[in-house]
């Protein structure tokens, strides 16, 4: 047969990488939610993604990289927005400019936890031993990514800036997930910005600034 005569092939679709990460990530999710951690399996997660379930470990290394992928990268993404929107909140000339900036952080951090919230309480409480090592592993080190960033965003004059930044960084991750625990178990869509402007009217006294720092008395 000659070129001439050959056929030519049928076009076939192909995705990039990224989008094939992106829809094994949307299978898993449906997975996790479905079965629990420690009941999901990879093959199940390829079955939801339509491919062959080797594709998935070219991807991600393990079933847990893929649930990390799930329900932390979204938190420590925000994070990384807030190391820099945090400086603009200690640096702010005024409340209502403050507000702002923590109303903006709020909404955002918000709409990440209600999305990976189905995920984050199967790791915590639905799946047996897997909870406290889930926790000291990645809870933990978001705890105190939250807590450096608290500090840089606290101006040195403000009443949180005699707080343990610890503490707030506890309070504020724990405020956020029961403000989703309570949408997602009422059957309701969380209204994130709503929330975020009483969460940051909420914030707002402890980083305001309070002028005294120029009196303080050195040590």
């Amino acid at each position: 047969m000659t070129k001439a005569q050959a056929k030519p092939k049928k076009a076939t679709s192909r995705i990039s990488s990224a989008e094939r990460r992106e829809s094994i990530l949307a299978a898993a999710t449906e997975v996790f939610i479905r079965c629990g951690y420690a009941g999901a399996r990879t093959k199940d997660i390829a079955v939801e993604a339509k491919i062959n379930e080797a594709l998935i470990y070219r991807h991600f290394a393990s079933k847990e990289e893929l649930f990390d992928a799930a329900v932390i990268e979204p938190l420590e993404s925000w994070l990384e927005t807030y190391n820099h929107a945090g400086r603009l909140v200690a640096t702010a000339a005024d409340a209502e400019t403050q507000l702002q900036l923590l109303e903006r952080g709020a909404e955002q951090y918000l709409s990440h936890m209600d999305e990976v919230f189905p995920l984050l309480g199967i790791a915590l409480f639905g799946s047996g031993s897997y909870g406290p090592e889930f926790y000291a592993k990645r809870i933990v080190p978001l705890i105190e990514g939250w807590a450096r960033r608290t500090a840089t965003a606290m101006p040195s004059d403000a009443p949180g800036s005699k707080l343990d930044q610890h503490f707030l960084a506890i309070a504020g991750i724990g405020i956020s997930f029961f403000v989703a625990a309570n949408a997602h178990f009422r059957g309701t869509r969380l209204d994130t910005e709503a929330s975020a402007k009483q969460l940051a009217q909420m914030m707002l006294p402890l980083f305001e600034h309070r002028g005294d720092s120029a009196d303080r008395k050195p040590d």
